[in-house]
């Protein structure tokens, strides 16, 4: 469910999807969104009666510093980049915007997905909170919400047993909502961008099967199952699986 936010693109309750066995997440637990840096007075009023009590920020440093997130009262702030050391020197949209669509591609783009997935403390921890009702809601968020705030979404759904089909709507539902954010970016890309590099552009800026599937294909390569994926890379096991689904879904 989309909560409209006059500083905050891509802000939604992941709450209302149907799991395998019929039940539902139950919404005002689970929320994801852009960074929250811009939000007015208004939003941080609304954002305050959502009961949200942990932020969970997937971005390094040099984001964070241009674009703070606001602390609230009773809300506990936890900040773990999801781009791995491998990762780290490639440029990020906020950063060198010009640069980044000329000298990432798609492709690249697919490897950071199928990377960010595995053995990555920040989504570990992002776990650790989701299986604590007492740290819920959690709003977990990136730089606009569609790719390391994409991954995290997955990773929660799949522990809820939320079919993938589902996971992949959840994910593509970003494209819409983040449409009128892309199209001022695009503006400045253009300034600096021949025909080709600003398609590249707009590759990079959708959220795309592609990028999504590398990250359950790469489940599928390297576990038998879920139930094993889930309980090597976040010690989600099936009892603690249970658990978590017990108070999530309705």
């Amino acid at each position: 469910m989309t909560i409209q936010f006059d500083g905050v693109p891509n802000f939604r309750d992941m709450g209302g999807y149907a799991t395998s066995d019929g039940r539902q997440v139950k919404r005002g637990l689970f929320y994801r969104s852009a960074a929250l840096g811009k939000m007015t007075p208004a939003d941080k009023a609304k954002f305050s009666a959502l009961g949200i009590k942990t932020i969970f920020d997937y971005r390094d440093d040099e984001e964070a510093s241009k674009n703070p997130d606001p602390t609230f009262e009773d809300v506990t702030n936890i900040r773990i980049p999801a781009k791995l050391n491998t990762l780290a020197k490639m440029p990020t949209n906020e950063k060198a915007p010009t640069s980044f669509y000329k000298r990432v591609t798609p492709a690249m783009f697919t490897e950071l997905y199928t990377q960010m997935a595995f053995d990555n403390p920040s989504f570990q921890r992002l776990m650790q909170v989701a299986q604590n009702p007492a740290q819920l809601g959690l709003l977990h968020h990136c730089a606009i919400g569609k790719d390391r705030t994409g991954i995290g979404g997955a990773m929660i759904l799949l522990a809820l047993d939320v079919p993938r089909e589902t996971i992949f709507e959840d994910y593509l539902k970003t494209n819409a909502l983040l449409q009128a954010t892309v199209e001022q970016m695009a503006t400045k890309v253009r300034e600096t961008s021949d025909e080709m590099e600003m398609a590249q552009f707009y590759a990079l800026m959708q959220a795309r099967e592609d990028y999504l599937q590398a990250v359950f294909d790469g489940i599928d390569t390297r576990y038998s199952n879920v139930d094993d994926f889930l309980a090597e890379q976040f010690a989600l096991t099936t009892e603690k699986r249970k658990n978590m689904q017990q108070f999530a879904l309705e």
